[in-house]
C-alpha cells in the first residue's frame, strides 16, 4: 500500500489528545457532598502518576476514528506494478546556441557550453534532439529530421560530438530571426504529419540574453502554441561592458540649409561604460601588432551608464588600432583605424562653347568645391573626339549639355554608365527644335517615345514635388532645410517619359513636370536634369543648396562619408562604396582578393567574397584589391554586442511565448510515476471507504459514550 499525500497520515498523532483528556478529565465514582463546600466550585484532580485510564473502549474508538480519518485524507492505494511500469513518451528538443560576439567572454561561453552538456545529460533515452547555432543567421549543427530517419540515441550522440568543435563568432545577435524560423519548422512539421501532433516540442535557448539581441520582430509573430520555450540565460561573472568607437565628424548643415561638404575625419573616442558595470577609470592608448605604443595613453573615466568623449593624439605611423584599457571584456577593445589615401576622381564635361563664362555649365562646374579628403575629384572640359577618356580608370562622371554634335555620343556613354558610371544630362537651354536631344536621350536610355518642349514659364517655377528618401535630398528631410522656395527656375524644358525605361522622378516643378530624373544603367545610371544651373536658366549654381544636390548625383550611395572604411562585422561591404574605381572593374569578371594583416589572402570562414561585395566575419584590418586597386578597410565588433545588460527572461511572455523549463529524465519519471499514482488512486478510491468507517466509530463511540453517561446518572451517590 502506498500513500498519495503522505504528510496528512501525520494527523493520526492526534490520537494523544484523547489519551491526555481521559487522564485529565477523570473523575471520582462516588460523591460526598460537604455542607461547608456547597458554594465552592468544584475541581477535577490533576494528573499525577498515580492516575489510570479509565473507558477504554471508548479511548480506542475515538483514537481509531482519528486515525481512519487521516489515512483517508492521505489518499491510500493498493500498489499495482503493472499499472505503474509504463514508459515515457521521446520528445522533440531544439537546442538554440547564441553565437554571436557577445558570448565570447570566457565565462559565458565556458556556462553555455556546460549547460548544454548538462541538458544532454538529462535527456531521457527516447528524446530527440537537434542542434542550431544562431548570430545573423541560423545555422543548422545536427538538423532537425522532420521524418524521423536516425534515432534519438544517434542525435544526442551527434549532438555531443559537435559540442568541441563549436566556437562563438563576431557578428551581431538576431534571436528573433533564429526563434521564429525554428518554432515555424516544428510547426510545419506537425501540421504536415510528418511528426506525431501529441509529441511535445521544446526549444532551449542558451544565451547571455544580452540588451540588444534582435527580439523586436518578436512583436506580432503568432507563437505555435503546442512549442514551449526553455530560456537559459547564462550570466558573467563580472558584469557590465565598456565600448570603444571613433567619432566621426559628418557634414553639418546651418540653418540657412548650406551643407558642409568637408568630409568626416577622425578626431575623437566616444567610450561607452554599461550601466552595470563595475570599471569606471579606463585609460586609451595607439597600440600595433606588438601592443600599446609608448607615450601614447590617455586616462579617462566613465562612471557606470554614461558616455564620454575624448580627444586623441595624431596616430603614430606604425598605429593600427586605439585600445582600450581597464574594461571587464576586451572584445570590443580595439578600434581599429585602416590608412585612408585619397582616390583621384575625374569629372569630364562635354558640352557648347559660350561667349560668358557666367554662362557655362562646366565653368560652374570647376569653381564647385567637389573635391574631399577621401576623393579627389577634377572637372576636364573635354570635346566630342577627345571622348577617348571613358577608357580612363579614373573618370567617374560625365556631364553633358546635349547637342547637335554629342549626339552620336550616347552608345559610348550609355556603355560608360553600364559598367559603373555616372552620366549627368542638362538641358540647359532652349533650343529651334530638340530633335538631337530628343535623339540623344532616346539612345542614352535605350527608351522609344521621350518627347523634349519648351515650357511656358511666366515669371518663374518653383519645386512642390521633392523625393526626401532618395539619397540627393536626403539631408534636406529635416523640417529646417527643406525650404526650397527661394531655388527658382526661369526656364525649363518639358520632358516626356515612356511608360517602360524605369525611370525615378526625383524632384518635379509646380506644374508636375520632372525636372530630376534618374535611371540605373547596369552598374551605374544617367540623370536628367531639365534646367541648367547657370543664372540664365535658375538660381541653383547660387543656392547653398547646389553643391550637395551635386554631390548626391555624383555619388548617391553615400561613398563620401565612408572616411574611415570603417565597417561592423557581416556587413556587406559594396566595392564601388570602398573603392568607387572598382566599380568599372567588376564588370571586367575580376575576382575580389581579401588580404589580412600579415599580407595573405584570408580564408573563407573570414570573408565571404560576391561579385561586387565582401562580407568580412571578423574584426580587423584587411586590404581589398582587385587587379592593380586596393584599400584598406576596418571592421569593427557590431555595436549592438558591446551592449551587455542583461535582459529578463519573462521579457519573451511578452510576445506571448509559453514557457516551460525542460524536465530531466528522472524528473520526468518521477511526475509520470505520481501522474499514475493519483490515476491509480482514483479509481480505487479507498479513502471514501476510511472516511465511510471513521464516521462509523464516531457514531459507535457516541452511542457508547451516552450510554455510559446515563448508567454514571442512575447510579447512587454518598
Amino acid at each position: 500500500m502506498g500513500l498519495l499525500a503522505p504528510l496528512y497520515a501525520l494527523a493520526a498523532l492526534a490520537v494523544v489528545g484523547p489519551i491526555l483528556f481521559h487522564l485529565i478529565r477523570r473523575q471520582p465514582k462516588q460523591h460526598m457532598q460537604f455542607s461547608s463546600l456547597m458554594f465552592l466550585s468544584s475541581s477535577p484532580p490533576r494528573l499525577t502518576r498515580r492516575s489510570r485510564l479509565d473507558n477504554l473502549l471508548l479511548l480506542l474508538l475515538r483514537a481509531l476514528a482519528i486515525v481512519l480519518i487521516a489515512i483517508a485524507f492521505a489518499r491510500p492505494y493498493l500498489r499495482q506494478q503493472s499499472f505503474l511500469n509504463s514508459t515515457l513518451t521521446g520528445r522533440n528538443i531544439v537546442v538554440l546556441l547564441d553565437t554571436s560576439a557577445s558570448m565570447q567572454r570566457d565565462d559565458i561561453w565556458k556556462g553555455a557550453v556546460q549547460a548544454l552538456r548538462e541538458l544532454i545529460d538529462s535527456l531521457s533515452p527516447e528524446d530527440r534532439l537537434a542542434l542550431y547555432t544562431v548570430d545573423a543567421v541560423v545555422t543548422p549543427i545536427v538538423p532537425f529530421e522532420q521524418d524521423g530517419a536516425a534515432s534519438p540515441v544517434a542525435t544526442v550522440a551527434a549532438v555531443r560530438a559537435a559540442i568541441s568543435k563549436l566556437e562563438p563568432g563576431w557578428q551581431r545577435t538576431e534571436l528573433s530571426a533564429g526563434l521564429r524560423s525554428i518554432a515555424d519548422m516544428l510547426s510545419a512539421a506537425a501540421i504536415s504529419g510528418k511528426t506525431d501532433a501529441a509529441v511535445e516540442n521544446k526549444i532551449v535557448l542558451i544565451s547571455d540574453l544580452a540588451a540588444d539581441s534582435g527580439l523586436d520582430s518578436l512583436q506580432g509573430y503568432p507563437w505555435p502554441p503546442n512549442i514551449n520555450l526553455d530560456c537559459q540565460q547564462i550570466l558573467p561573472a563580472v558584469p557590465g561592458n565598456a565600448r570603444l568607437a571613433f567619432m566621426q565628424r559628418e557634414g553639418t548643415m546651418d540653418d540657412s540649409g548650406d551643407v558642409d561638404t568637408v568630409e568626416p575625419t577622425l578626431v575623437k573616442l566616444r567610450v561607452e561604460n554599461n550601466r552595470e558595470s563595475l570599471a569606471q577609470n579606463f585609460e586609451l592608448t595607439w597600440a600595433d601588432a606588438a601592443g600599446p605604443i609608448a607615450g601614447t595613453s590617455t586616462s579617462v573615466q566613465v562612471p557606470a551608464g554614461q558616455v564620454r568623449v575624448v580627444p586623441i593624439v595624431d596616430q603614430p605611423p606604425s598605429a593600427t588600432h586605439v585600445q582600450l584599457l581597464g574594461d571587464s571584456w576586451d572584445g570590443d577593445n580595439h578600434a581599429f583605424a585602416p590608412a585612408s589615401p585619397p582616390v583621384s576622381q575625374r569629372i569630364a564635361f562635354l558640352g557648347p562653347t559660350v561667349a560668358s563664362e557666367e554662362q557655362d555649365l562646366g565653368y560652374f562646374l570647376k569653381k564647385t568645391p567637389l573635391s574631399t579628403p577621401l576623393v579627389s575629384r577634377e572637372v576636364v572640359v573635354t570635346e566630342v573626339e577627345q571622348l577617348n577618356l571613358l577608357s580612363d580608370v579614373t573618370l567617374k562622371v560625365v556631364v553633358v549639355e546635349p547637342t547637335v554634335h554629342t549626339a552620336g555620343t550616347a552608345p559610348a556613354l550609355r556603355e560608360f554608365a553600364s559598367t559603373g558610371g555616372t552620366v549627368v544630362v542638362s538641358l540647359a537651354r532652349a533650343e529651334d527644335s530638340f530633335e538631337s536631344s530628343v535623339k540623344f536621350l532616346q539612345t542614352l536610355c535605350d527608351a522609344d517615345g521621350m518627347q523634349v518642349s519648351e515650357a511656358s514659364v511666366r515669371d518663374y517655377a518653383l519645386l512642390s514635388s521633392i523625393d526626401y528618401q532618395h539619397p540627393v535630398f536626403a539631408p534636406f528631410a529635416d523640417p529646417r532645410f527643406n525650404d526650397f522656395s527661394k531655388l527658382r527656375f526661369w526656364n525649363y524644358r518639358k520632358l516626356t517619359l515612356p511608360e517602360t525605361g524605369d525611370f525615378r522622378v526625383i524632384a518635379s516643378y509646380d506644374d508636375g513636370s520632372p525636372m530630376l530624373i534618374e535611371q540605373l544603367v547596369g552598374n551605374g545610371r544617367v540623370w536628367i536634369m531639365t534646367t541648367g544651373w547657370q543664372p540664365e536658366a535658375s538660381t541653383l549654381a547660387l543656392s547653398s543648396k547646389f553643391v550637395p544636390i551635386l554631390m548626391g548625383m555624383l555619388d548617391p550611395s553615400g561613398q563620401r562619408r565612408r572616411l574611415l572604411a570603417s565597417f561592423e562585422v557581416g556587413e556587406r561591404i559594396e566595392i564601388a562604396q570602398v573603392l568607387p574605381t572598382m566599380a568599372g572593374a567588376t564588370k571586367q569578371n575580376a575576382i575580389v582578393r581579401v588580404m589580412g594583416k600579415d599580407g595573405q589572402e584570408v580564408s573563407s570562414g573570414v570573408a565571404v567574397v560576391h561579385p561586387d561585395a565582401v562580407e568580412i566575419l571578423q574584426p580587423g584590418l584587411f586590404t581589398l584589391q582587385l587587379n592593380e586597386l586596393s584599400r584598406q578597410i576596418a571592421v569593427q565588433v557590431p555595436a549592438s554586442e558591446s551592449q551587455h545588460s542583461p535582459l529578463d527572461p519573462d521579457i519573451f511572455a511578452q510576445y506571448s511565448i509559453e514557457l516551460g523549463s525542460v524536465k530531466s529524465d528522472a524528473e520526468r519519471r518521477e511526475s509520470l510515476r505520481q501522474l499514475q499514482i493519483e490515476e491509480l488512486e482514483g479509481k480505487q478510491r479507498l479513502w471514501q471507504w476510511l472516511i465511510a468507517a471513521g464516521l462509523a466509530v464516531l457514531g459507535l463511540e457516541t452511542v457508547l459514550a451516552g450510554w455510559q453517561a446515563r448508567q454514571n446518572t442512575a447510579a447512587p451517590t454518598t
